[in-house]
């Protein structure tokens, strides 16, 4: 055989040098795409509750609008309000990115709510020594009567049927944590075809979800690409609750709206008893104002809610009567009823703990011995 001509190896070298740019740009389109592939992380703690549930749809649209990879929920919840979870539910199933669900970190959990959120999920992933489940009708709201209880139970039980055929879960196993309050590890969840995965780590879980096909909402299947030649291939962003939505999320705490509640009606006590610059008003107004906001989102028990007030007023009685004497002992008594009352047969996550009843007691006798004396001394000079 003949060597190519000098012609023909000319014409073949310039051949190759003009498709050496094109080479060049195609490389490197492909390394400013994987360079800018972003995966949001959004992380939800606590209670779910409005102010978590419209966070998670403003993150939701905006990962959508920034065309965003995928959307990370890192999740650890000991339940909420259903109607705020099934508003996250309802998000998550309507994303065109794809959502997974990481129930993290280690000693997390996803119970209640989070239950069913993590049902939802496009996929599903937990940390080691993390759990998911207890998510009966009763730990979803306040305290039903037994007819109404076991309608709730069916709807609860036929939702997460759903949502486990939806996206291919166990759903005997998601039919068992509603009726039966079923809780189950990391290791378990993964062996019953609960969870697609265990990541304890973000790196971990990033490794894990390369490669993973998913279906959108609009049925586009999507392929995750997330990890490549030892590293991940994508920029996570960090998201997390804005300063306004930590406050009213803060708030929704059952201790925090217990206190705001007796803070408040404590600042018009001493407004009324010392009439200043009107500063304790404002700032009780203030408190009853956020109180008021929190128990009308948590599933309030309000003949608790008139236990307490009444208990305050039987004090301020005593205070022109006998100085903190029978009247005062009745009032503690209504009070710890009230609290007691203010949020039972609510989600575990909701009911009031014993020390948060015990420093409410505590800081109301104080409150009376020391400042509300003191101050009916002066006005009465």
């Amino acid at each position: 055989m003949h060597p190519p001509s000098p012609l023909i190896r000319r014409a073949l070298l310039l051949v190759l040098i003009a498709a050496l740019p094109v080479l060049f740009f195609e490389v490197s389109a492909a390394q400013e795409q994987a360079a800018t592939r972003v995966v949001d992380l959004i992380q939800v703690e606590g209670i779910i509750d409005p102010p978590v549930a419209d966070y998670l749809t403003s993150e939701l649209r905006a990962a959508q609008e920034d065309g965003v990879h995928a959307a990370i929920v890192q999740l650890d919840t000991p339940g909420g309000l259903e109607v705020s979870m099934r508003s996250i539910v309802q998000d998550i199933l309507d994303s065109e990115v794809p959502v997974i669900v990481w129930v993290a970190p280690r000693g997390a959990r996803a119970a209640s709510a989070g239950t069913f959120i993590t049902y939802s999920a496009n996929l599903a992933f937990m940390a080691e020594a993390t759990e998911l489940g207890a998510a009966t009708p009763v730990n979803l709201g306040g305290d039903l009567p037994e007819a109404i209880e076991r309608k709730a139970t069916e709807d609860a039980a036929a939702f997460i049927r759903s949502l486990a055929a939806a996206r291919g879960r166990n759903e005997r196993r998601g039919e068992s944590a509603v009726r039966s309050a079923a809780s189950i590890g990391a290791t378990e969840a993964l062996s019953i075809n609960v969870i697609d995965g265990l990541a304890s780590s973000l790196r971990e879980l990033l490794e894990r979800l390369d490669e993973r096909r998913v279906e959108v909402a609009s049925g586009r299947l999507v392929t995750l690409e997330t990890w490549g030649q030892g590293a991940p291939t994508v920029t996570v962003r960090f998201q997390d609750l804005s300063l306004i939505e930590r406050v009213l999320h803060a708030v929704t705490s059952p201790e925090i709206a217990l206190l705001l509640l007796l803070a408040g009606v404590f600042g018009l006590i001493f407004e009324v008893y010392n009439p200043g610059i009107g500063l304790a008003g404002i700032l009780g107004a203030g408190c009853l104002l956020l109180g008021f906001y929190a128990l009308s989102v948590l599933p309030t028990n309000w003949l608790g809610v008139l236990l307490v007030v009444g208990a305050i007023g039987l004090l301020v009685i005593d205070l022109h009567t006998s100085g903190l004497g029978v009247f005062t002992v009745a009032g503690i008594g209504a009070l710890v009823a009230g609290s007691l009352l203010l949020f039972a047969g609510a989600d575990p996550a909701l009911q009031l703990s014993g020390w948060a009843i015990a420093a409410a007691v505590v800081t109301t006798l104080l409150f009376f011995i020391s400042v509300m004396t003191a101050a009916v001394r002066v006005r009465l000079r």
